[in-house]
This record gives C-alpha cells, structure tokens and sequence, in this order.
C-alpha cells in the first residue's frame, strides 16, 4: 500500500509539473502575440512574424525538448568523460546531441598584455589592450573557467556536460532546420535588450520576404532576481552581436517562457 501511495503522489507530482510547463508555454504564447501586435510597425511584419512563430513551433516539438533535457545528463554523462580534451566534435554515435556552435561551448575571451584573461561573454566588446580574442573552443584559451560552469576549462568534461546535457541540448538538429542568414538582421522594434540577459524585447527580421523571412521575438522580464525570458523563432539576434559569424544558419528557437534566476538585475 505504501509503494502505491507513493507511485500515486510521483504520478501526481509528474502530472502537476507538466501541467505548469504546458501553462506557462500556452500563456506566454498569448503575451507574445499581444505584444507583437501592439508594436508600432507594419500590420504585414506582425502578420509574418506570428506566422513564423507558428510554423517554428511545429518545428520544435516543446515535448520532444523536454525529454531531451531529461535523458541528455544520463546519456551524456560516461561518452564526455571518456572523450579526448583535445576533441571538437562528438563521435558519430552521438550525433543527435550535436551542437550548433561547437561542443567545447560558444563564449569568447580577449587577452590582455599581463597573460591575464577577459571573459566576452554576453556580447561585452573587447578592450582596446587586448593581443588576441578567441573563442572557447581554440586551443590558445587556456583559463580554467567558462560562463556556464566557473572554474572549469571549456574543454573538461564537467563544462562539457553542462554546456551538452543542461544547457544548450541537442541544438544541432534545431540549426539545421534553421534559414540561412548572409547578412546582419534588421531589427524592426526593440526597447532595451542591449544584450541577452537585460529586460526588454526586440523583434528582428532578416529582411526577406514570402516562404524566405524569417523572424524572432526576445524577451526578458525581471522579478527581482527571477528573469521570465521567450525566445521564439530564428535566432537572428546572434548575428546583430556577432556579423563576423556571417554567412550561417540561424537556429530555430521557441520557448514561449522561461525561468531563469540571477544574472544582471
């Protein structure tokens, strides 16, 4: 009796979370196209926009994600710790948890003339001192630390399993399925949003028309140290940050809200 008591209360537990996500996904869907509506920009760019935000979330499947997100730190966990520090790219066996930026993560850091390093991350631009800017994944980088994991070198097994299995699961497979970005987006309306974590919202677009445009809605609310962040559609924002980065494929994105604690206030 007791076993069954306790499978009921999991099941209920279960039950109650996927409930919440499913309501928190399903309002902030509705905030979003009010918004959007309320913009002050062409009635054709809302109408395109919303409709791509639809498309995309036929493409990217919230439950599909979900249950990546679970299985990821499992699955991940013994293949990152018997892969080599110098490697780049996961094994063809674990192809379906690729990354769309690379495995060893997607910061930047500036060195400075003592040796010392800076850390990029977030689109903070280098300093005018800096000798070298390299992206986590070149071998150069040498620090022991990483935005998602602090104390630890992006090519460690312990970064790597954060940065596959926590945070940025499976995301390959969502760039492929991404348009193709040649030049830097247009942002049709911001307020705010200087960089990823700040509260605002931009909407950008990539300037084509017909089946070609794509968009992308992203923002963020602040309770506090409770950030209530959406981020639906392409992920065009990247290559306003980072144009270097261009010609590439822009990721497919739709969390339609999402909690994160602490960061920039």
């Amino acid at each position: 009796m007791l076993v069954l008591t306790c499978l009921a209360a999991l099941g209920g537990l279960v039950l109650l979370v996927w409930g919440g996500i499913a309501y928190a996904q399903a309002a902030g869907r509705v905030e979003t196209m009010l918004r959007v509506q309320a913009l002050d920009i062409a009635d054709d760019h809302k109408a395109a926009a919303l409709a791509y935000f639809d498309w995309v979330s036929g493409r990217i499947s919230l439950w599909r994600t979900l249950w990546d997100h679970i299985r990821a730190p499992v699955v991940l966990l013994v293949p990152l710790l018997r892969l080599p520090r110098e490697a780049d790219d996961l094994p063809d066996a674990l192809a379906y948890w690729r990354n769309d930026v690379s495995i060893n993560g997607d910061g930047w850091a500036a060195q400075m003339p003592d040796g010392g390093w800076v850390d990029l991350s977030g689109g903070k631009p280098a300093s005018a001192e800096a000798v070298l800017v390299v992206p986590y994944s070149d071998i150069r980088y040498t620090k022991d630390d990483c935005y998602y994991a602090p104390g630890h070198h992006p090519r460690s097994w312990y970064a790597r399993w954060v940065w596959l299995a926590w945070r940025n699961v499976a995301s390959a497979r969502a760039q492929d399925a991404g348009p193709l970005v040649e030049s830097v987006p247009i942002v049709l309306a911001r307020e705010g949003m200087r960089n990823s974590t700040e509260p605002g919202y931009a909407l950008n677009w990539n300037g084509l028309s017909g089946d070609a445009a794509a968009y992308q809605w992203h923002s963020v609310a602040r309770r506090g140290p409770l950030a209530i962040w959406t981020n639906v559609g392409a992920k065009l924002g990247t290559y306003c940050t980072y144009p270097e980065t261009l010609p590439s494929r822009a990721l497919l994105t739709c969390t339609w809200c999402a909690l994160k604690w602490g960061g920039s206030s």
